[in-house]
């Protein structure tokens, strides 16, 4: 993997969002990605501020924005399915790094992800997990993917369209069944979940949670099924 594109879908939560953006380092290979997911205040916050200007110093800052509230999931494969329809050799050709609005990428973290999975998976065909502190989160719930494992799914589509938020699982159940998955120790990130954090509830987090039980219907709905996202050419 010689270039990863970092994707994060936002809503309502500019202060939040600068505080992951900033946690990223400015390396020569990294490109962040942003949706802005019935956010138009904040694209447009986003898109005049002295950051955006700057141009992270170097590292590539893209701005997209959805005008109705339609998910993370379908935030993320929007951002891969706008880079697939502008050039057939653009960041989806890179390894992708999804992650949320809540992290704080520690020192260090990316590059040890980056480091990690060049060194397991010199074929670009894997997944490599973040750790997430402090409590217990999804292997896969913040991961850098390769560009050939992302091959895998229909139209580079990451995700199963069908969810809404929670998403993460059929990634590390298809990286399982192969052996493409690896777990990064030093590639660690602070998720400033209520969970642990009383006072990051918000707004975003409340709407999330409506779709919570269609999402784990369909996830339990699927297992049953034997489906897994990216399987078979995409008939999972």
């Amino acid at each position: 993997m010689k270039q990863v594109t970092i994707v994060i879908p936002t809503r309502n939560r500019y202060e939040k969002l600068l505080r992951t953006i900033e946690s990223i380092p400015y390396l020569e290979n990294t490109n962040i990605e942003i949706f802005f997911d019935g956010d138009v205040e904040g694209y447009n916050r986003l898109c005049e501020s002295e950051l955006n200007m700057n141009s992270l110093k170097g590292t590539m800052l893209g701005i997209n924005y959805s005008t109705k509230h339609i998910g993370s999931v379908a935030c993320r494969n929007a951002v891969l399915q706008l880079k697939l329809f502008l050039s057939e050799k653009s960041a989806t050709d890179d390894g992708v790094l999804y992650a949320t609005d809540d992290v704080i990428f520690q020192t260090g973290s990316i590059e040890a992800a980056f480091e990690a999975f060049n060194h397991r998976f010199p074929d670009d065909d894997g997944v490599i997990g973040f750790m997430q502190v402090p409590g217990s989160f999804h292997k896969t719930g913040v991961a850098l993917v390769g560009r050939s494992f992302l091959q895998r799914f229909p139209r580079k589509q990451l995700f199963h369209p069908g969810y809404f938020h929670f998403a993460c699982q059929e990634i590390f159940d298809l990286a399982e069944k192969y052996g493409k998955f690896g777990q990064c120790e030093e590639a660690v990130i602070e998720h400033k979940s209520p969970g642990q954090f009383k006072a990051e509830m918000d707004r975003t987090h409340k709407d999330a949670r409506i779709c919570r039980f269609e999402d784990i219907e369909l996830m339990n709905k699927r297992q049953k099924a034997g489906l897994i996202w990216g399987d078979d050419n995409g008939k999972g």
